[in-house]
């Protein structure tokens, strides 16, 4: 049986980690298994020809609800010019409501509900052996045409049964990718937005496997991991052992990225946290709401003092990319209560803040509590919440415009000093910063773009009817310093040149070897026209004091500030910054 197990990303970056755990898993069943990975933004025609020509008996596609609807897609196309070739689906997006599904894609033959491997592998054996799949736990078919669901399949107790998804030759196949990896599955909390509140309980691969398994892959030299446990730290004692392991493992040039809990962090593994080398660890924490009503609503454990003191020292210690995830649409709460969310976290200064709203998942608890809460909802996938009893359409129509410039001025990375500075100014706080500043490009020949000239002369437009004048020189500061810091030489727009532009005072600044030897030893000896290309001068009306990317002190006296973009911050990536006393050649 020629096998080919297939899936749509979201990126051409990301990799189907369950597409690798089925092939390895299923190898010694059938040694004919292929993947391909391809992209929700390729042309359907285009994936169906290529699927067509590797001629497969069965394809297997992992559905999200990112894919879903390409995937039906393809399947139905894929049945007219293979019609002998057995389509199974799987993923979490066709494992609730799956006889539904069956009976209304006539193209689909087998669904694989839940965990999957044991399934997958069970329906290989019996189609080859042409046994009846009636008895394989976890299995959709059709009996006599009629969509026919199985009793669920009990869960892997011991999952280092389940071999390592990456072989060797995979492994080679990751260049410019991320690698998703899991140390556990299950979830210790039961949040009703979550399908994880599906499962009970958490499953643990075995340190030693864990252990080999990211030697494994610092060996092949992966640039980015990432966990897909849904709380990397719900077990104390074991986190401080992986953490260990990785911080030893010293695998420069790599970076790890975790799900965490930050309410569960103790001085312990936050002491760890901090030893890591710049960059090597990403964080990524699910706040959702700061609302009590609503986080006992979505039966969400978290204790936010907590979560606020521990946020703060990993903020402090500068070592480490932090995303914080905020949820708008969740019961209970009104635009008025995820406004005090959305302050709360941002005032933590994560790295990215995301914004998203509410999916109401198939399977979910929140699905399931759908009426009593009002929750009015997208039928087609990704199911996004269109109101509930507490927020309205248009309050949501709001939320999307403030994701808008939260996304394009500051997770970009843009202009992260001056959206702090900025919306520092506003009484009410961060989120009617975001909100005015919406509202006032809404509509604006520029809305959309990510040009960062561009983003630029629209904060400084904005800016001239909400701030005091005389705070406008300090504005003008900071888009500049914004402009300089991210990590490559650019020319600033002429409306933000002094006298003496960039170029010259670069160019003033090179005249004189002893600046060189002094400011940037590492280019001694090299031609100042070459040093040229990596590095700017520019002139301030106020003096900058910065501490792990972010701005300590500002004094009201003038600068010259040196940019060496051949030294990028890990976290940040913003160019070295020298405040220059400066010697004229």
């Amino acid at each position: 049986m020629k096998i080919l197990l297939a899936t749509l990303n979201a990126k051409f970056i990301h990799s189907a980690l369950a597409l690798y755990y089925l092939k390895s898993y299923c190898q010694s069943t059938c040694q004919e298994i292929k993947i391909r990975e391809f992209t929700i933004n390729g042309r359907l025609p285009d994936i169906l020809g290529e699927i067509f020509l590797e001629q497969p008996s069965l394809v297997g596609f992992s559905c999200y609800i990112w894919n879903i609807e390409q995937t039906l897609k393809i399947a139905a196309m894929l049945k007219k010019v293979l019609p002998h070739t057995i389509i199974v689906l799987g993923g979490p997006e066709v494992s609730f409501d799956s006889c539904s599904l069956m009976e209304s894609n006539s193209s689909i033959d087998y669904i694989v509900a839940g965990e999957g491997e044991e399934t997958f592998r069970e329906l290989i054996l019996c189609l080859d052996e042409g046994q009846n799949v009636a008895d394989i736990a976890g299995l959709v078919h059709r009996k006599e045409g009629v969509p026919v669901k199985n009793p669920d399949r009990t869960l892997i107790k011991n999952l280092d049964q389940i071999s390592f998804p990456y072989p060797p030759e995979d492994l080679d196949n990751f260049t410019g990718k991320i690698i998703y990896y899991e140390s556990s599955r299950g979830c210790p909390f039961n949040c009703r937005y979550c399908l994880s509140s599906t499962s009970h309980g958490v499953r643990f691969f075995s340190l030693e496997r864990v252990k080999n398994d990211l030697k494994l892959i610092a060996q092949a030299g992966i640039k980015q991991v990432k966990f897909v446990d849904r709380t990397f730290n719900c077990h104390r004692e074991r986190t401080k052992e992986l953490l260990s392991f990785l911080l030893d493992l010293d695998a420069r040039g790599m970076n790890f990225h975790f799900e965490i809990g930050a309410d569960l962090l103790d001085e312990e593994i936050i002491d760890l946290l901090g030893k890591a080398p710049p960059g090597y660890f990403q964080l990524e924490i699910g706040i959702q709401s700061t609302n009590p009503l609503t986080l006992r609503t979505v039966e969400r454990t978290m204790n936010f003092p907590r979560v606020r003191s521990a946020v703060s020292k990993i903020v402090e210690a500068g070592n480490m990319h932090l995303h914080l995830d905020l949820i708008a649409g969740l019961p209970k709460e009104d635009l008025a209560s995820f406004e005090k969310s959305f302050n709360d976290v941002f005032e933590l200064q994560p790295h990215n803040l995301q914004l998203g709203f509410l999916k109401v998942l198939k399977g979910s608890g929140l699905r399931n509590q759908a009426r009593e809460y009002g929750l009015n909802y997208q039928d087609c996938p990704p199911y996004e919440i269109l109101s509930t009893k507490d927020i309205s359409f248009r309050d949501l129509l709001d939320l999307k415009s403030v994701e808008d410039v939260l996304e394009r001025f500051f997770n970009s990375g843009k202009f992260r000093q001056t959206i702090i500075y900025f919306a520092g100014r506003f009484s009410q706080g961060p989120y009617d910063f975001f909100l005015q500043f919406a509202r006032f490009i809404t509509g604006r020949k520029t809305a959309g773009t990510s040009r960062s000239d561009v983003l630029a002369r629209e904060l400084w437009d904005f800016s001239q009817n909400v701030i005091e004048k005389e705070e406008l020189p300090l504005l003008k500061d900071l888009i500049k310093l914004d402009l300089m810091l991210i990590g490559k030489k650019i020319y600033l727009p002429d409306w933000l040149q002094e006298e003496s532009s960039s170029r010259d005072l670069t160019l003033d600044f090179l005249k004189n070897p002893e600046n060189t030897a002094r400011y940037l030893p590492h280019f001694s000896g090299m031609n100042p026209r070459k040093i040229y290309n990596t590095i700017s001068v520019e002139s301030f009306t106020h003096t900058f004091n910065f501490a792990h990317g972010r701005i300590i002190k500002i004094s009201d006296t003038s600068s010259r500030i040196l940019f060496d973009y051949s030294k990028v911050d890990q976290v940040f990536k913003y160019a070295q910054v020298q405040i220059l006393n400066m010697e004229k050649g």
